[in-house]
């Protein structure tokens, strides 16, 4: 944070500079805040420069140079700016190289939210930021119920107090309501020694792309996907075998009475796109899946706009 209190015109330029960086995404010369302001340059050149005392702007000289904002003029304009605090996460950076970094995220401040563009959040990283570039790609998961998933792209990184400014392409916030509430209740189930090419019947019958396989009394012992079923055919497999042959035997499940959240991360934990939902005796009572969770959360957008 800045030492001290800055004077209604230093914020001016302050401000001034951030807009002019964030439209025009580029450094931004004294003279062009002077000319957006109607003010004389030496004096926002002089005012500038101190600015840059206080760690609230950096420089470039050259051709090509100018002014730019630092991530502690974003911190310390934050509320005039109107952030939005929304706790601790996880940020996922995704490296041009295939790489995929997992770094611990103490806070997370999003700016601008009212804007209609150039919304950006300020991460603070809980470690060192020395991997993450300016461009990488990031994906944030906040942890606190009711989430918000942040993804958009590095601006700009500060390795001394281990934060990052991202632009935000995306911003979704994930309703905290339970898994029961959104799951399908109408389980379909395939018994174990049902041939395969009978089980793909069923799957094509009731619309569905999975559905887990019981023993002759009922139990879950597997799970059958028309993804499994396709490479069946494609590898030139009997169809006639039955499903028990085939089928996953680990079955991923979920308790209806955890958290939307909660289903989604598992998903993209086990990359799998759907989880048999138990009750609280571990009987199985649904199936939630990806289409589910889409349906629900676009659901939500329809009933807010009155559709």
């Amino acid at each position: 944070m800045a030492t001290r209190e800055l004077t209604a015109t230093q914020k001016e330029i302050l401000k001034t500079l951030i807009k002019l960086y964030e439209e025009k995404k580029r450094m931004v010369k004294s003279r062009e805040v002077a000319e957006y302001l109607g003010k004389d340059e030496g004096t926002v050149r002089n005012i500038i420069m101190w600015l840059r005392g206080m760690g609230l702007v950096d420089s470039r000289t050259g051709p090509a140079g100018g002014y730019v904002p630092t991530l502690k003029a974003y911190q310390y304009l934050s509320e005039e700016l109107g952030s939005v605090s929304v706790g601790y996460g996880e940020l996922y950076v995704y490296k041009e190289d295939g790489r995929k970094l997992r770094l611990m995220v103490q806070r997370v401040e999003i700016i601008n939210l009212l804007s209609t563009s150039n919304i950006r959040a300020l991460i603070h990283i809980a470690g060192p930021t020395t991997r993450i570039r300016p461009g990488d790609s990031v994906r944030l998961v906040s942890f606190p119920r009711g989430k918000i998933i942040i993804e958009g792209r590095v601006v700009q990184v500060n390795p001394v107090a281990n934060e990052v400014l991202i632009n935000v392409s995306k911003l979704i916030v994930i309703p905290d309501v339970m898994v029961g509430k959104i799951m399908t209740r109408r389980l379909i189930t395939i018994q174990e020694t049902v041939p395969v090419k009978q089980a793909a019947k069923i799957l094509h019958l009731h619309g569905i792309r999975g559905a887990p396989v019981v023993d002759d009394k009922g139990k879950v012992v597997g799970f059958i996907t028309t993804t499994d079923i396709s490479k069946l055919v494609a590898m030139g497999e009997d169809l006639s075998t039955p499903v028990s042959k085939y089928m996953k035997r680990h079955v991923f499940t979920i308790s209806e009475s955890e958290s939307l959240i909660d289903a989604i991360k598992l998903m993209d934990y086990h990359s799998v796109g759907r989880l048999l939902v138990l009750n609280s005796r571990g009987d199985p009572v649904g199936i939630i899946t990806r289409t589910d969770i889409l349906r629900y959360i676009v659901g939500l957008g329809r009933e807010e706009s009155g559709e």
